[in-house]
C-alpha cells in the first residue's frame, strides 16, 4: 500500500518542475485553448493538472490523479515524418496499472503538435504552447 503514497509525490514533483521557467522545456498540453491562460498563471500547470488537463513531456503525460510513462523518450524536434513505438504503462491511484503500447507521431505538416495512438479510434494530441 505504501506505492500509491510515493507516486502522488512524484507526478507532483514533475507538475511542480514544469511550472518553474519555460525557456528551458517545451509545454505541451491536450488543449491548445488553455495555453494562454496556462502560460500566464504561476500556477498555470498546477492548476490544469487539478482539473484534470493532460501535461505532455518526453517521458510520458499526466494530470493530478492520471500517470502514463513510456520508453523510450521522445525525441521532439523532428524535422521530418516520425512514427515510433513505446512501451509503457497508464496509472490510476488505487494503484490501478494498465500497461500500454504508444505510438507517437510527429508530423511536420502539423507543426506542434504530437499524435499519440493508444488503440482507440483517434489519437490523443498535445499542442505545443509558446509564450
Amino acid at each position: 500500500m505504501p506505492a500509491p503514497c510515493l507516486q502522488l509525490p512524484a507526478a507532483l514533483a514533475a507538475m511542480i518542475a514544469l511550472s518553474g521557467p519555460l525557456s528551458a522545456q517545451q509545454l505541451y498540453l491536450d488543449d491548445a485553448a488553455a495555453c494562454d491562460r496556462v502560460l500566464i498563471s504561476e500556477d498555470g500547470v498546477l492548476d490544469y493538472a487539478a482539473e484534470g488537463g493532460l501535461i505532455l513531456d518526453s517521458s510520458g503525460f499526466n494530470s493530478m490523479e492520471y500517470f502514463c510513462s513510456f520508453q523510450p523518450p521522445i525525441r521532439f524536434g523532428q524535422r521530418s515524418y516520425s512514427a515510433t513505438d513505446h512501451t509503457g504503462r497508464c496509472e490510476l491511484p488505487g494503484p490501478q496499472y494498465f500497461p500500454q503500447l504508444f505510438t507517437i507521431v510527429l508530423d511536420p505538416e502539423e507543426p506542434g503538435t504530437v499524435s499519440i495512438w493508444m488503440g482507440e479510434a483517434e489519437p490523443l494530441r498535445f499542442f505545443a504552447c509558446s509564450s
